[in-house]
């Protein structure tokens, strides 16, 4: 049996949790294999038995870059192709799915397990969104470790537990994010570099919209933005301002224990 995973992790949260699962499922002798969905795999050449696909939800539901992939990329198999989707959050709100699950469906995949996983904030541009406490970001890393092995025990049996909201609730969901994801172009503008860049180019780097040029060897934003803050909280000066003000780095590495991934000889491309 072997399971294909793809994730897009804006600063790294989610590639934390699908590390999690990938390592749970190599316990239990899996194959598995893991992508982030930037590495732009062709999954023509890829063959699986189940998925799991993991981003970041905005607004209470999965991020446009990751269903437009789906859309584009993901293969219509003959088989029913059983799928684990999980998302991570700053707050404990449920997650609308049911788009998901209907293109999912288009491709023959069938979707049994989905959940949100409340791990931390890492946009802290607006005042509005205060940094996660320490201990209560440790709090619910440990709480996703916990509940990581039932899932797959659940999803591996080929039994249903999916998270759900009330219907009426979904539509304005949809057009919540569908909007925001449409204004976020212009909020993006608001993007600059100070006086102490560096020029080291590591935030066009990492962009994962490629976003961000250096002209002359300053950052220059664009109106393609996803507000994945990888920018912000890479920049090793923390130099990217926001409306010209200095925002607070979410820098988990300092913060968190990290996962153990143990070694194996299933090969693994890695992602940023």
């Amino acid at each position: 049996m072997t399971g294909l995973i793809l994730y897009f992790s804006g600063t790294g949260n989610t590639k934390r949790v699908a590390n999690e699962f990938k390592s749970c499922l190599l316990k239990k002798k899996v194959n598995v294999l893991m992508y982030s969905i930037e590495e732009h795999i062709n999954l023509t050449n890829i063959g699986y038995d189940f998925l799991i696909i993991g981003f970041p939800k905005y607004y209470e539901y999965p991020i446009m870059c990751m269903l437009d992939y789906l859309k584009q990329n993901l293969q219509k198999y003959d088989k029913p192709i059983p799928t684990l989707a999980f998302c991570t959050q700053a707050g404990p709100l449920q997650t609308d799915f049911t788009g998901l699950e209907k293109l999912l469906k288009k491709k023959n995949h069938r979707l049994t397990v989905a959940i949100s996983f409340p791990y931390a904030n890492n946009m802290m541009i607006f005042r509005a969104f205060k940094p996660t406490e320490p201990a209560k970001l440790m709090e619910n890393q440990e709480n996703i470790r916990k509940q990581i092995e039932p899932l797959l025990n659940i999803f591996l049996k080929g039994e249903i537990s999916k998270e759900h909201t009330k219907v009426w609730q979904r539509p304005f969901i949809y057009l919540v994010a569908a909007a925001c994801t449409k204004l976020m172009p212009a909020f993006a503008m608001r993007f600059s570099a100070d006086q102490s860049c560096t020029h080291c180019g590591l935030c066009a780097e990492n962009c994962p919209m490629k976003n961000i040029k250096m002209v002359h060897g300053n950052p220059v934003f664009e109106n393609h933005c996803l507000f994945c803050m990888r920018c912000i909280n890479s920049c090793p000066s923390n130099s990217i301002r926001y409306n010209k003000r200095k925002c607070r780095q979410y820098k988990w590495k300092q913060t968190l224990q990290p996962i153990e991934n143990k070694p194996s000889d299933v090969s693994e491309h890695k992602g940023k």
